[in-house]
């Protein structure tokens, strides 16, 4: 026994040793013809600049140093992929038959630089050169997971590029790996993506046709969602499931703020709907709570379905207790996207603030549109909208700022209790925009508090995005209507600028509206607007309906200097909302 112990101490010494001495083979030898192989698959130049050999492992491993990958001749910069080392670790068995089985990849120090030209061509795409021969549909199956290696990935850096907008977008990865697990694998990515950490994780099985993923889990930025999903590659590729979470911040993934003064609203940047078409869906997510900034959705449900390009996303949940309803349907053969809004009896002073627009409302509302509109950008979908918006706020208060489009000498004397001077009694507020080309013309719009009734007319133009609204203030005591006079809000959305229109004074005295009865009531001046809901069903807002459905005369009298400078009040608090938007909107 004791020279049998002898015999295996000195041939596994002996197998050591050989294993060590490979360590030291040379495998140079070996790079023009692998450099050569890759040029006639891909039609670019590999390159190995540092030592290629065996690593010392009881499986056979091949062991690479500072490699690159030529980048597309189109491209912006030379490499599309460089590594500091690479690691492949070979099956024994069929190495003696010839074959090469890679087992597992080790990928270190990665840099992988993804981009398109003009024309959407990705460097990635090889042309005849890397052309695959096409799948033996006769197998009756897609190739078995068991047959892909473990990967593992670390220190990866990855950008895309847009080839039409020229934007770039990166991340970096800590690691990337797919290790065995159970008949599949168990995928981890950890790394930071747009300044925000990111990971995932999921258990794989299944083939590359038919796929399942198990305790998936997407966590960014502290807030998570997960579920199980099944791909589906056999015929068109198809992704279902059900996902959920108890919160999730989409905040990460969207632009803040605006360009500055004047800047656009809406961005040019491309939209990827024509990926609508790549794929299908049928996935429900559940979410406790979805948040963008301050703006908190709760209970919200989606089950999106994805069929031939064509999207249906009806969304519902609850803002501040309140029911928010919105369906999107787009399609992304034809670039067209359709909105569907109904918000009933939600707190708009609370969103105002919660978006950092305005704090200068406290009142409820309800809310509906309609719109149509088609393009590959924001701002293409919104200079072609069609449709309408309806809007009715109810009893609140509405700061000083807003009546200062009147005038300083009339703010001080509608606000009651006049010690603080920053509020005044709101009664109701009505809105109808008509849509048509991207120009809303509204049809509808009046404010009326418990001494005024302003009411307005004009238009807004999303593809210039510009202003032009001219309001009348009518006040209901006789001896205020010598200081009131008709102010237009004009100018960028972004930052207009409201004054004296001296074009719009008519001649002729108004006289107090009260309690006007409208026929039809709001229903027939705002048909989005459900009479269920306690904002348009209050019965405060007859007077206002009837002023903005006649919207006729003007005030005289006489104008103070001071007023003009008063008015642009009005202008700050649209810039602030036109900025709000240019952070939803991408710019």
């Amino acid at each position: 026994m004791r020279k049998f112990l002898r015999f295996v101490v000195v041939l596994a010494l002996l197998v050591a040793g050989g294993l060590y001495a490979l360590t030291f083979v040379d495998l140079g030898r070996f790079k023009p013809q692998i450099e050569a192989a890759a040029q006639d698959a891909t039609g670019r130049t590999l390159k190995i600049e540092g030592p290629l050999n065996i690593g010392f492992s009881l499986v056979p491993t091949v062991v690479t140093e500072k490699i690159s990958f030529q980048n597309a001749d189109w491209g912006t910069r030379p490499q599309m992929v460089t590594a500091e080392k690479l690691r492949l670790q070979l099956a024994l068995l069929p190495l003696l038959t010839g074959n090469v089985d890679v087992r597992e990849v080790t990928l270190e120090g990665a840099d992988v630089y993804l981009e398109t030209d003009r024309r959407g061509r990705g460097n990635w795409e090889f042309g005849e050169a890397g052309a695959q021969p096409a799948a033996d549909e006769s197998a009756g199956g897609g190739m078995s997971l068991a047959g892909v290696p473990q990967i593992e990935i670390r220190n990866l850096a990855i950008a895309y590029r847009d080839g039409q907008t020229g934007k770039v977008s990166d991340g970096s990865f800590e690691e990337v790996s797919l290790l065995d697990r159970a008949g599949g694998f168990h995928v981890v990515v950890e790394g930071i993506v747009t300044g925000s950490k990111v990971s995932f994780s999921a258990d794989v099985e299944g083939d590359m046709q038919q796929a399942t993923l198990s305790d998936a889990s997407l966590t960014v930025a502290g807030t998570s969602i997960g579920g199980d999903l099944a791909l589906d590659m056999r015929n068109r590729p198809k992704l279902t499931g059900a996902l959920s979470g108890t919160a999730f911040d989409v905040t990460p993934f969207l632009s803040g703020g605006g360009e500055g003064k004047g800047g656009p609203v809406f961005s040019r940047d491309p939209l990827p709907l024509d990926a609508l078409t790549v794929a299908d869906a049928d996935i429900d997510l559940t979410l406790g709570e979805l948040r963008y900034g301050k703006v908190s959705l709760t209970s919200l449900k989606l089950p999106l379905k994805l069929t031939g390009g064509k999207l249906a996303a009806p969304l519902t949940a609850e803002y501040r207790g309140s029911p928010v309803k919105l369906a999107i349907n787009a399609d992304g053969g034809a670039n067209r996207v359709n909105v569907d809004v109904n918000a009933a009896n939600f707190d708009i002073g609370k969103l105002l603030a919660d978006l950092d627009v305005s704090t200068m409302l406290n009142a409820r509302a309800d809310f509906g549109a309609k719109l149509a509109g088609g393009g590959k950008s924001m701002h293409a979908i919104a200079s072609s909208l069609s449709g309408q918006t309806n809007l009715v706020i109810g009893k609140g208060t509405i700061n000083s700022r807003a009546l200062a489009i009147v005038s300083d000498d009339l703010v001080n004397v509608l606000i009651p209790n006049g010690e603080s001077g920053e509020t005044a009694q709101l009664t109701c507020a009505i809105s109808r925009f008509d849509f048509q080309g991207g120009v809303g013309k509204a049809t509808a719009l009046a404010l009326e508090t418990n001494t005024l009734l302003t009411t307005g007319s004009g238009t807004v133009d999303l593809g210039k995005e510009r202003v032009d609204l001219l309001f009348k203030p009518k006040p209901k005591k006789a001896s205020l209507v010598s200081l009131a006079f008709p102010v237009r809000l004009s100018g960028p959305l972004t930052s207009p600028t409201a004054g004296l229109d001296r074009t719009g004074v008519v001649t002729g005295v108004a006289t107090a509206v009260a309690g006007t009865a409208l026929t039809g009531g709001i229903g027939a001046l705002l048909p989005l607007m459900s009479t269920g809901s306690s904002v348009v069903s209050g019965g405060d807002c007859a007077a206002a309906a009837a002023a903005a459905k006649e919207s006729s005369g003007g005030i005289t009298g006489t104008i103070g200097g001071a007023a003009e400078g008063a008015a642009k009040g009005a202008g700050d608090v649209l810039e602030g909302i036109g900025k709000g938007l240019g952070g939803i909107f991408g710019n």
